[in-house]
C-alpha cells in the first residue's frame, strides 16, 4: 500500500490497508472501536521472529531523514492480559523492520501509556520503504503515525559559540592528561589503592565472552560495561595492548547492537548515557589501538544513541536544562561531555554544544548559587545531582590542568556533614527518595561517590573521613583509582568544625548543634531554621521559615513522604508548606497553581526554576525573603548561642503584608536540658479575615496543656521530651487543632492519606490560631529539649513593646521582636546568685553605650550590620543600654 505523506504533523497509516499475511493475522474490530485493526491468529513466538512478518506497509515520505513513529493498539481481552502478564506493566511488544534495517523490538501497549505508544525515532532512507510488523498476541494494532523528528533547537548563542577552552591534541584527555597520568599510575600500588587495583587487574586480564549478531539488537548490559571500562583503564595504566584491543572490540560491537527502543520507565536515559560514557572512555584511552573505520562506526553509534537522551541532541530539548531537573544529572556533565571530548578531533560540534552548556550556563549559575554551601534540591537529589556536576568539574580540571568552576564548589559537601543526625540519618530537605530512610535503626545515609569526588577535588581530610565512613566505593574501582590520593589522611575529628553553620544569602538557613557525637544514643540536639534567599523549584519544597529539631529522633520536622513525583499527595502535601513546621496564612481566594487542588495557606508553591543569575535577581517570583541577622556567640567553634532572623514576606503571596521569624538557639551545656530555642513570629496580613496558623509537625502525638505542648521522641531506647511553652498568644487567646494519624495530611478540607510504614504517614500536625481576628498576630515560643525524666527549667519572662526579656538557668535574654531592631534604652538586672550570660539579640547596628550602674563604669560596643547581637557575662549587676557612643565618664573611663 502506498501512502502519500502530506501534513507536517504526520500521517496515519492504517494496518487494515496494508499487506496482511492471512496465514498468521486477521482483520478485527475491538468492541468500542469503529476502526478495524490487525491481530495475530495464534500465540506469539518468544524472542526474535523467525517467521514471515504479519503486516507490511509501504512508507512514502517527502525526503529521507529521521521520523518518529507512533502506534495505536487495543487489547482484545484485558482480563486475559492481566492474568498472563508477569511484569506488572501489562506490556505487549511487537517487532518492526524498516527496509533492510535491523529488526527492532518496541512496546505497543502497557499500563503506563495504554495503547498509544511512541515507537521511537526511525531513519527512513528512501521513498517506498517497507515497514514489516510482527504482532503480539491478544492485541489489535490499528494504525501507525509517521511524523518528522524535530531536532531540538540550540540557542543562537550556542550555535555561534566558540569554546573558551578546547581539548588538547594529546591523549589521553578523559580524567587524566599527560601531566596527571603519571600521578595516577604512581598511586596504584599504595596501601589504600592496591586492593582496588587488584580488582581491576583481575577483571581486565580475564577474557570476556561476548557474542553479537549484527541482525539482532540487544538491551544494555551493565556488567559488560564495567568489564570494558576496567580493561580500558588497565591498558591506560600498563600499555597492555592485548587487553586494550579487547576493550575496543567489546565496546565497538556492543554499541553497534545496543538498542533501548522505546523503553522510558526507570529513567532509562541514565543507562543510555552510561553506555555512551563507557564508549567515550575506550575511544580516548585506547585511541592508538582503534582504526579509522572503528572510530567512524563508534561516532555514528554515539550520534544514534544520544538522540534518545532525555535532554535531546543538541542538549536543549524543551524545558530540559543543565541547571535543574534530569538535565542536571549525568547526561551532560559526564556522558555527553566525555563523548564530546573524546571525539573532538574528528567531530568538534558536540563539544561546542556541551561546553556551551557547562561553561556558559552551569558554571556562572553555580558560582552564584553556591554562595550558600547547600543544595537547593535537598539531601537526596542534591547529593545525586551535585555528584554529576563534580564529574564535569573534574573532567575539565584534569583535561586542562586548572579548574573552570568557582572555588566555592569545594564548600558544598559540608552541607551533608551539618545535616547529619546522630542516628545516622539526616535532617529532612527536599524530596527524600531513599526508600530505606526509616526502615532500619542502623541505617546510615550515604552517597560515597559524591563524597569521593568532593574530597579529592578540595583535598579535605574531613570529607575523606566521611567518604570512608560511608563505605568507600568498592563497586567503582576505576573512579576510585583515578581520584583517591593516599597522601591525604582522613580526619575523623569533627570537633574542629563550628557547631553552628550559617548557609549564606542564596539558600538562607542555619543549622545549630550541641555536639558532633555519632553515638546513636547521644543526647545531642540538632536544629535547623530556613528562610531568605530564593526558590529553585523541582524537588525543592515550599518551606521558607521551616523549623526542624532532632533530639533522640525527630522531635519537630516534616511529615511529607516522596512517593511519586507530581501525584496529588506530592503536589498538595509533601512539597507544600502544610507538611513542614512553619506559618500558614489562609486567604480563601488565593489562586492555585501548578496542578494543585488544595489551598494550604503556605508560601508560594513553585515548579518554575531560573536558568541564570540575572533571572533569579530580576524576577521577584523566585525571591523568598531577606536574612535580617545571623550571628553566634563569642566562641566561634562552640558558641553558647546562635541567632537567625529572617523577613519572609516575599515567600508568601500578597495576603501577607509583612512577616518575620527569629530563632535563638541556646547550647545549655547541660545533660538534662542540652538545648533551648526561642522562636518569635511577627505577622501582619492584608485582611483581618485571613487566618494565621502557627504550625509544628511531630512524629508522635503530643500532650496539649496550659503552657503549650509536650512532645516526645525515642531512638535506641533513649527518649527525649520537648516542652514547648507558648508565651504568646496566651492559652485563653488561642485555639489548638491537632491532625493526627490517618488525618495528619488533612489540609483544610482535603485528605491526602497514604499507605506507608514510615512514621511520617501517621504523625501529628499542631496548628495554633488566635481566637480573635486581627491583621497583626504575634507568636512567642520557648522550646526546651530535655532528657526523659528531667524537669523543664523555670522560665521568667516579660513582654515589652519591642522585645521580650527572658530569664532561664544561667541565661538572661533580651530578644527583639522579629520584625524590628531595638533602638531604645534597655535596662537589664542581673541577679547576684550566680554568673549569668547576658545575650541581646535584634539590636540595631551602630554604636551602643552600656552603663554598668553597679560599678559606675561604661563601655561602648559596635553592633555590626547583619549581626545585631551582643553578649557578656555578669553577676549581681545592673546595665543600661543606650543607642549612642559614649565619650567617657567623669574619670575618663569608657
Amino acid at each position: 500500500m502506498s501512502v502519500s505523506y502530506g501534513q507536517q504533523e504526520g500521517v496515519f497509516v492504517e494496518l487494515s490497508r496494508g499487506k496482511v499475511n492471512k496465514k498468521t493475522a486477521v482483520l478485527e474490530r475491538v468492541p468500542g472501536h469503529k476502526e478495524r485493526g490487525v491481530s495475530l491468529k495464534g500465540a506469539a513466538e518468544a524472542g526474535y521472529p523467525n517467521r514471515l512478518h504479519d503486516v507490511e506497509l509501504r512508507i512514502d515520505v517527502p525526503e529521507t531523514g529521521w521520523y518518529v513513529l507512533e502506534a495505536e493498539a487495543w487489547p482484545k481481552d484485558v482480563e486475559l492480559l492481566k492474568r498472563t502478564d508477569k511484569s506488572g506493566m501489562l506490556t505487549k511488544v511487537a517487532y518492526f523492520q524498516l527496509g533492510e534495517q535491523r529488526v527492532t523490538k518496541r512496546i505497543v501497549y502497557n499500563n503506563m501509556m495504554g495503547g498509544k505508544q511512541e515507537l521511537g525515532k526511525f531513519e527512513i532512507r528512501g521513498a517506498g520503504d517497507k515497514l514489516k510488523i510482527w504482532l503480539p498476541d491478544n492485541l489489535v494494532v490499528q494504525r501507525v503515525l509517521i511524523k518528522p523528528y524535530v531536532v531540538p533547537v540550540a540557542p543562537v548563542e550556542a550555535e555561534d559559540y566558540r569554546p573558551k577552552v578546547i581539548p588538547s591534541k594529546q591523549r589521553p584527555r578523559l580524567w587524566v592528561n599527560s601531566e596527571s597520568l603519571p600521578v595516577v599510575k604512581g598511586r596504584l600500588l599504595s596501601e589504600e589503592n592496591a586492593p582496588a587495583w587488584s580488582r581491576v587487574k583481575e577483571v581486565a586480564l580475564k577474557p570476556y565472552a561476548f557474542i553479537t549478531d549484527d541482525r539482532q539488537e540487544m538491551f544494555y548490559n551493565e556488567e559488560l560495561e564495567q568489564v570494558i571500562e576496567r580493561k580500558a583503564f588497565y591498558y591506560l595504566m600498563t600499555g597492555d595492548e592485548k587487553v586494550g584491543k579487547e576493550a575496543v572490540d567489546l565496546v565497538s560491537r556492543y554499541l553497534s547492537v545496543l538498542e533501548f527502543g522505546n523503553v522510558t520507565y526507570g529513567d532509562i536515559t541514565r543507562e543510555l548515557g552510561r553506555a555512551i560514557y563507557t564508549g567515550a572512555l575506550v575511544y580516548d584511552w585506547c585511541y592508538p589501538l582503534t582504526s579509522v573505520d572503528v572510530r567512524a562506526k563508534m561516532r555514528k553509534d554515539f550520534k544514534r544513541l544520544v538522540m534518545d537522551m532525555e535532554v535531546g541532541w543538541p542538549p536543549f530539548y524543551g524545558l530540559e536544562s543543565i541547571i535543574n531537573g534530569h538535565g542536571n544529572e549525568a547526561q551532560i556533565c559526564r556522558d555527553m561531555l566525555s563523548w564530546s571530548i573524546a571525539v573532538y578531533d574528528e567531530d568538534p560540534e558536540p563539544y561546542k554544544y556541551v561546553s556551551y552548556s557547562v561553561l556558559e550556563q552551569l558554571v556562572p549559575m553555580r558560582k552564584f548559587e553556591y554562595q550558600s554551601p547547600r543544595h537547593n534540591q535537598g539531601i537526596d537529589y542534591g547529593g545525586y545531582r551535585f555528584g554529576w556536576e563534580m564529574h564535569g568539574a573534574w573532567l575539565f580540571y584534569r583535561m586542562l590542568g586548572y579548574p573552570v568552576f568557582d572555588d566555592n564548589i569545594k564548600n558544598m559537601p559540608y552541607y551533608w556533614l551539618y545535616m547529619r543526625t546522630p542516628d545516622g540519618k539526616m535532617l529532612r530537605d527536599g524530596d527524600m527518595f531513599n526508600v530505606k530512610y526509616n526502615s532500619s535503626d542502623d541505617f546510615y545515609w550515604k552517597n560515597p561517590q559524591t563524597m569521593l569526588l568532593c574530597y579529592a577535588y578540595s583535598g579535605s581530610a574531613v570529607v575523606k573521613a566521611e567518604f570512608l565512613k560511608q563505605g568507600g566505593l568498592p563497586d567503582n574501582p576505576v573512579l576510585f583509582l583515578l581520584l583517591n590520593d593516599p597522601n591525604i589522611k582522613p580526619d575523623f575529628d569533627r570537633s574542629q568544625l563550628p557547631l553552628t553553620k550559617d548557609f549564606g544569602p542564596i539558600l538562607g538557613s542555619m543549622v545549630a548543634r550541641t555536639g558532633w557525637s555519632e553515638e546513636k544514643t547521644s543526647n545531642d540536639v540538632i536544629a535547623e531554621i530556613k528562610g531568605g534567599g530564593y526558590h529553585f523549584g523541582n524537588h525543592q519544597h515550599a518551606d521558607a521559615g521551616a523549623l526542624q529539631i532532632y533530639h533522640h529522633g525527630m522531635q519537630i520536622g516534616d511529615l511529607g513522604l516522596y512517593l511519586s513525583y507530581g501525584s496529588p499527595y506530592d503536589f498538595n502535601f509533601n512539597k507544600r508548606s502544610a507538611s513542614h513546621s512553619m506559618l500558614l496564612v489562609r486567604d480563601p481566594d488565593e489562586p492555585l497553581l501548578f496542578r494543585t487542588k488544595t489551598n494550604d495557606g503556605g508560601t508560594r508553591f513553585s515548579q518554575r526554576f531560573p536558568k541564570t543569575k540575572e533571572e533569579v535577581l530580576s524576577d521577584s517570583w523566585y525571591h523568598t525573603g531577606e536574612i535580617r541577622a545571623s550571628a553566634t556567640g563569642r566562641d566561634a567553634i562552640k558558641p553558647s548561642y546562635s541567632y537567625f532572623n529572617v523577613d519572609l514576606t516575599a515567600a508568601y503571596t500578597a495576603k501577607v503584608k509583612s512577616y518575620a521569624r527569629s530563632f535563638l538557639f541556646l547550647n545549655m551545656e547541660r545533660t538534662d536540658v542540652p538545648a533551648v530555642i526561642v522562636l518569635l513570629d511577627e505577622l501582619e496580613t492584608n485582611n483581618a479575615d485571613f487566618e494565621p496558623y502557627w504550625q509544628i509537625n511531630t512524629l508522635n502525638k503530643p500532650i496539649v496543656n496550659e503552657d503549650g505542648f509536650v512532645l516526645n521522641s525515642q531512638f535506641k531506647g533513649k527518649k527525649g521530651v520537648a516542652f514547648v511553652d507558648m508565651i504568646k498568644p496566651k492559652a485563653t487567646e488561642r485555639e489548638v487543632v491537632l491532625h493526627s494519624g490517618d488525618s495528619s495530611a488533612f489540609v483544610f478540607g482535603d485528605l491526602y492519606q497514604v499507605k506507608s510504614p514510615w512514621p511520617e504517614a501517621r504523625g501529628t500536625r499542631v496548628l495554633v490560631k488566635p481566637k480573635e481576628k486581627a491583621v497583626h498576630t504575634s507568636y512567642a515560643t520557648v522550646f526546651q529539649m530535655t532528657e526523659d525524666g528531667a524537669q523543664k527549667l523555670p522560665v521568667q519572662y516579660k513582654e515589652y513593646a519591642n522585645y521580650y526579656a527572658i530569664q532561664l538557668a544561667d541565661r538572661i535574654l533580651i530578644v527583639a521582636k522579629s520584625d524590628r531592631f531595638l533602638e531604645e534604652e534597655v535596662e537589664i538586672n542581673v541577679p547576684g546568685d550566680k554568673e549569668y550570660e547576658v545575650i541581646v539579640t535584634g539590636i540595631k547596628d551602630g554604636f551602643w553605650n552600656i552603663n554598668n550602674t553597679a560599678k559606675s563604669s561604661r563601655f561602648n560596643v559596635n553592633i555590626l550590620k547583619g549581626n545585631h547581637t551582643t553578649s557578656w557575662k555578669a553577676k549581681g549587676e545592673v546595665f543600661v543600654l543606650k543607642p549612642y557612643r559614649g565619650y567617657g565618664d567623669s574619670e575618663g573611663r569608657f
